[in-house]
């Protein structure tokens, strides 16, 4: 046995009651289709009865004691705009028609020269001519989300990152050939610092942008070898904090195929964040081990844990994982985390944390040598 066709829900905004009624009688001579009526006979009635149910289509009569004339179409569609509407008056005018046309009306029609039948189908014909406008009204609004994507990664791409690339060269060369005193050094020095982390926010902002609105983080495969990856993000990080002592241990093959520079980018995040979030006289581990068809790369700190409420969300975008109040104070947007996951992701691989008071906080980046294919 077929499923029984779901009723059409149609609303009739009509002053005349011996109208309505005529309206109901025509449409029950239609056996092809069941309809649903509401009948109200004032305008603000309609707008509210629009707003609260769920309506297939509208009928609606022009001459009503609290509307005027070809108003009642925009006030009407106001409350609904997805809902199709459709104009059925006593006025034979075929400027009068149009205009409703203009006004967003799916079609005119004069009482008295419709049958039940004719209604059906001019109800039925307004409703497919609204799905196709709505379906091009969501078209246009992806094109336009696009365009507006492509203009936002050309401002992060190019726009922001020409003079800050402008203000870091020059504070580079500064501080190399500027035969400057201390203090002028230590300026330019935090400079040439800021200019750095503004770069990495910029970064992290096209990264965020192009995983949101472009769907997903691109990957260029090719053979690698995650053990000299891992070398090149402590040796920088050691050089970036002095201070700091990072062990790096790593053990088994190194070799498969993955993106080396969305890795190091993830590897990089990872270990730097334990350098901000851990006290400078502990050390920051950092290591790599094969682990079944993959290999499995740990970063791990002493600092303070990460709140368990907080653990479910922590690779969610603006989401960091301690307070500034508890740990190390704010540089970032809270992207790291989202950013590292991602490109975890796109490799096929998974990333875990753990974090407690006697063991630290451990991220576990779990990688598979080779793309998967379905």
């Amino acid at each position: 046995m077929a499923p029984q066709e779901q009723p059409l829900r149609l609303l009739v905004v009509e002053d005349n009651p011996a109208d309505a009624r005529l309206i109901q009688e025509e449409l029950r001579e239609v056996p092809s289709v069941r309809i649903e009526m509401l009948h109200v006979m004032r305008l603000a009635e309609a707008e509210r009865v629009a707003l609260e149910s769920k309506l297939d289509a509208v009928l609606l009569d022009l001459s009503l004691p609290d509307g005027h004339g070809l108003a009642n179409i925009s006030r009407l569609l106001q409350a609904a705009p997805a809902v199709p509407l459709v104009v059925l008056t006593g006025t034979d005018d075929e400027q009068l028609a149009v205009q409703a046309v203009h006004q967003g009306a799916q079609d005119y029609l004069v009482k008295g020269q419709v049958t039940g039948q004719l209604l059906v189908r001019a109800l039925r014909y307004a409703i497919e001519r609204k799905r196709v406008e709505e379906g091009l009204k969501r078209e246009e609004a992806q094109r336009q989300t696009a365009l507006f994507r492509e203009q936002f990664l050309a401002v992060l791409g190019h726009d922001l990152r020409n003079p800050l690339n402008a203000i870091s060269g020059n504070a580079g060369l500064l501080l190399r050939y500027g035969g400057l005193t201390e203090p002028q050094r230590k300026a330019i020095n935090r400079i040439s610092i800021s200019s750095d982390r503004m770069a990495r926010m910029i970064n992290d902002l096209l990264d965020f942008t192009r995983a949101r609105l472009g769907g997903g983080y691109p990957v260029n495969r090719a053979r690698m070898n995650v053990h000299d990856v891992l070398r090149q993000v402590v040796e920088e990080l050691e050089v970036a904090h002095p201070q700091r002592r990072l062990e790096l241990d790593v053990s088994g093959n190194g070799w498969g195929d993955w993106d080396a520079d969305r890795i190091a980018q993830a590897a990089s995040n990872l270990v730097g964040n334990a350098v901000q979030y851990s006290p400078e006289d502990s050390p920051v581990g950092v290591s790599a081990r094969d682990e079944g068809e993959g290999i499995c790369v740990q970063v791990h700190n002493q600092g303070l844990p990460i709140p368990a409420e907080r653990l479910p969300q922590i690779f969610d975008p603006f989401v960091r994982g301690v307070d500034s109040k508890r740990g190390a104070a704010r540089t970032g947007l809270g992207l790291g985390l989202y950013i590292t996951h991602e490109i975890v992701r796109a490799h096929g691989g998974t990333l875990r944390v753990t974090s407690t008071e006697a063991d630290g906080t451990r991220f576990s980046m779990s990688l598979p040598r080779y793309a998967t294919t379905a």
